[in-house]
């Protein structure tokens, strides 16, 4: 049984474009900037980061054109390591980074829907927890509801994600042909860069790029395979920056889909900055191992075809980056990434308990089954078909 190919080379870009632009753009720049202190730094952290999800987006390129399963991260890490650290993916997805993701987003669809009330004042965090919590309730009564029309409300939402782009680098294009760059006279003057510092500015950096992965979720399908928007706008717009804090809250709106539960205790336990360091260290992990996978299925299964293939030094670099980039943000933030990192290890029992163990007591079981057969009911999930013949 195979997938069948619908996915062409249009709606595979469409896939990638829609995923990399969205909130993280209007999300990352204030943690950049709150970790390497200057102008410059900052736009060096930028440029790294593009250059690094470029080399990220080449290997995983490769990885897509030479095992040609659906799947993404768990299919490669499964391929060259074996079941257990794919599990630990997974496990790790469902648990840390999807709902983490979902409540950085929503956390910034609070903060700027409220900025057009509280202009003179800072917002109360109880104020934006509860319109957040409001706005990813109405989204998941929507997804429930109707299909169709969750489907045109978030034809919308791409709209405004769109204007709100716009509105931000128009006008900055229109202030560099006019020669106002005086904000990049001495751009390295500032706080002291810390090395510590430099992991936290880069979660920030490569979560402003992540998407560039997604389609490989799809591969099988595919045929030939935090104020700082509202400041600009100020600066820029004048009254019409009312409308910025508007559009970008709708373009985080159209992402609030996820686990409903999961997302909903994330969003009470830290602030966008603390969840985005708890997710990416999982995250960039497991991105990380999975291009480790790439070269030692070079090594290990030389025979593989690759119709792309990229030279060696990318992974590498790529690689190394991640695993140093996590292992340094142990040090820089070992709350939030220890946090995460002992809910990794927790899949591990995971997956002895649930997958390797066949002599459950027969409790367990019946108890498993009834859970399983609860949640297909309240989910609507259709149980898989067996073939008979």
């Amino acid at each position: 049984v195979v997938l069948k190919k619908k996915v062409t080379l249009l709606r595979g870009i469409s896939i990638i474009i829609g995923t990399i632009i969205g909130a993280g753009i209007f999300i990352s720049p204030k943690g950049i900037l709150q970790h390497t202190g200057s102008i410059g730094m900052s736009l060096t952290v930028w440029t790294a980061c593009g250059i690094l999800s470029l080399f990220g987006a080449l290997c995983y390129a490769e990885l897509g054109t030479c095992i040609k399963k659906s799947g993404g991260h768990y299919t490669y890490i499964l391929e060259a390591f074996g079941p257990l650290p794919a599990f630990v993916r997974v496990w790790v997805e469902l648990l840390v980074i999807r709902p983490a993701a979902t409540a950085v987003i929503s956390l910034a669809f609070g903060r700027y829907i409220l900025e057009p009330f509280f202009i003179q004042c800072e917002i109360p965090d109880l104020a934006v927890k509860l319109v957040t919590a409001t706005g990813i309730t109405i989204v998941m009564v929507l997804n429930s509801m109707s299909v169709s029309w969750s489907a045109r409300i978030q034809i919308f939402l791409t709209f405004c994600k769109l204007i709100a782009i716009l509105i931000i680098i128009v006008p900055g294009v229109m202030q560099l042909i006019k020669g106002e760059t005086q904000n990049f006279k001495d751009a390295f003057v500032g706080k002291d860069v810390s090395v510590m510092g430099l992991p936290l500015a880069f979660y920030s950096g490569m979560y402003a790029y992540a998407g560039w992965f997604y389609l490989n979720f799809v591969t099988e399908e595919v045929e030939n395979p935090e104020k700082l928007g509202k400041t600009y706008a100020e600066r820029l717009l004048g009254n019409f920056s009312l409308a910025v804090p508007i559009f970008v809250a709708l373009s985080c709106f159209g992402s609030m889909n996820v686990e409903y539960p999961l997302t909903m205790v994330m969003l009470f336990t830290g602030d966008i900055y603390s969840l985005l360091n708890f997710l990416s260290f999982a995250r960039w992990l497991f991105i990380g191992l999975a291009v480790v996978g790439l070269i030692y299925l070079r090594y290990k299964r030389p025979e593989m075809h690759r119709p792309f293939k990229v030279p060696i030094f990318i992974p590498a670099l790529f690689s190394f980056t991640c695993l140093f980039m996590v292992t340094l943000s142990l040090y820089s933030d070992p709350i939030n990434t220890g946090i995460g990192f002992a809910i990794t290890l927790t899949g591990v029992p995971a997956y002895y308990l649930f997958v390797i163990w066949d002599k459950k007591p027969k409790w367990f079981r019946n108890f498993s089954d009834r859970v399983t057969m609860l949640l297909q009911i309240l989910l609507e999930v259709v149980p898989a078909e067996k073939n008979v013949s």
